[in-house]
């Protein structure tokens, strides 16, 4: 099952969501979604778990719970949510389309 996860606290690491998860069940993938410009998280991401009971317990337990001062909101991922990663890759192929190979971008900027 594909959940989607949001309002991230950025001091929150991989590794340490991860921890917090396999409490539930077992984790397929974690991707939390990074600007292609900056490096920096963006506050939301997607996890993958395999056994549809595991996840569900997941999101009862996490959503709306505190950590590093904000609220996880956690849920099954809808299209809308998938959607976000898809115009957050798009954006990236642009930024690098926008490069006319002198080194420089052109005044198109991303």
């Amino acid at each position: 099952m594909k959940l989607f996860i949001a309002n991230i606290p950025y001091k929150l690491e991989e590794a340490e969501l991860k921890q917090i998860l396999v409490q539930y069940g077992q984790v397929a993938s974690i991707k939390l979604v990074t600007d292609p410009q900056t490096g920096k998280r963006e506050g939301f991401g997607f996890i993958e778990m395999p056994v549809q009971d595991q996840a569900q317990k997941a999101i009862s337990g996490l959503n709306d719970k505190e950590i590093y001062g904000r609220k996880l909101a956690l849920s099954e991922a809808t299209e809308n949510d998938q959607g976000k990663l898809k115009k957050q890759k798009s954006n990236t192929q642009t930024h690098n389309s926008n490069n006319n190979n002198t080194g420089e971008i052109d005044g198109n900027h991303c």
